[in-house]
């Protein structure tokens, strides 16, 4: 492009530019090429275009998506209700079976290499905390076998937290236990320290064994029926035996090794004195590697040739 024509439209696209026309506009006005566009105008901020402020875009997303948004919102209540109404009200053998799958999911277990058959159940949801609460009072608890302990990050509001819960689940909150206090950490994004974080709740059943072995009888009722429950837990108890004797026959067969012939427990001493003894140890009579017993240590001259004669 001539020098000549150059300078006679760069001043032009500079000042359409803060206009608030965009490099197409422009160059589709000056017939050239958007390339020259962006050279010519690259230090040139474009200012905002008429009628493209936020609050006008945001007033145009409502009018059009507002009310969109509102009649989903509204289906997926109509279809949650809907579901709601399909549960009806629950009886005791219900409230059992939505306990201890409930717990199966949330609970602490027992483990076949760590047997813990204690009742634990910790969780933020309200809803599953009073759900639980009533499975226990099914179950026959007595409400002075429950424990509760708060477990919420430290830059919670503890006081507030221990109120709310102890309003819900409707316990004395001087009878919580010591808190579980996490500790924050900066690096990782968390959502939920907000005003409405109140931590997770745990309850724990003292005594519980009992109820731990029903429950884990109930789940698997509920999820596998009768006679496949009763498959799983005999295979669990077989295999929990199997664990347990193997660790056993384990445990003597490390002491066997350990346990000398004698009845005592240091290594028997497999090789003759001379083996052990340096060649020249007073104790070592042979001069050879192998050699037998030295002299000394047996109590007999090296010098003598023949067995020593009968005693008188």
């Amino acid at each position: 492009m001539p020098d000549e024509v150059r300078d006679k439209l760069k001043p032009k696209a500079i000042e359409l530019r803060r206009k608030g026309w965009t490099y197409r506009e422009i160059a589709g006005s000056l017939d050239i090429s958007i390339s020259t566009c962006s050279l010519w105008l690259r230090d040139v901020p474009a200012p905002p275009r008429k009628g493209y402020s936020q609050e006008r875009v945001a007033a145009m997303w409502r009018s059009r998506w507002e009310p969109v948004h509102i009649a989903r919102e509204r289906q997926r209540l109509e279809t949650k209700l809907a579901a709601s109404k399909e549960i009806g009200e629950l009886d005791d053998r219900d409230v059992l079976m939505l306990g201890a799958l409930a717990y199966w999911c949330e609970g602490e277990k027992d483990k076949i290499y760590r047997r813990n058959e204690r009742v634990s159940f910790i969780n933020s949801d309200p809803s599953l905390i009073l759900m639980f609460q009533r499975f226990l009072r099914v179950a026959g608890v007595p409400r002075d076998r429950l424990r509760f302990r708060l477990h919420i990050h430290e830059t919670a509001d503890l006081d507030a937290a221990t109120t709310w819960w102890s309003e819900l689940t409707e316990f004395p909150a001087d009878r919580f236990q010591k808190p579980v206090i996490k500790k924050h950490n900066p690096k990782s994004v968390r959502k939920n320290l907000l005003d409405t974080y109140r931590g997770c709740l745990q309850i724990s059943v003292t005594q519980s064994a009992g109820l731990y072995r029903k429950i884990e009888g109930w789940a698997y009722g509920a999820m596998l029926g009768p006679r496949a429950a009763e498959a799983r837990l005999a295979a669990r108890s077989d295999e929990t035996i199997g664990a347990m004797m193997t660790k056993r026959s384990d445990l003597s067969s490390d002491k066997s090794d350990k346990r000398a012939p004698g009845g005592g427990f240091e290594p028997p001493l497999t090789e003759p004195k001379s083996v052990v003894l340096p060649l020249d140890h007073p104790g070592s009579g042979e001069t050879g590697r192998f050699g037998s017993v030295g002299a000394h240590h047996a109590g007999v001259n090296d010098t003598e040739s023949e067995p020593p004669g009968p005693l008188h």
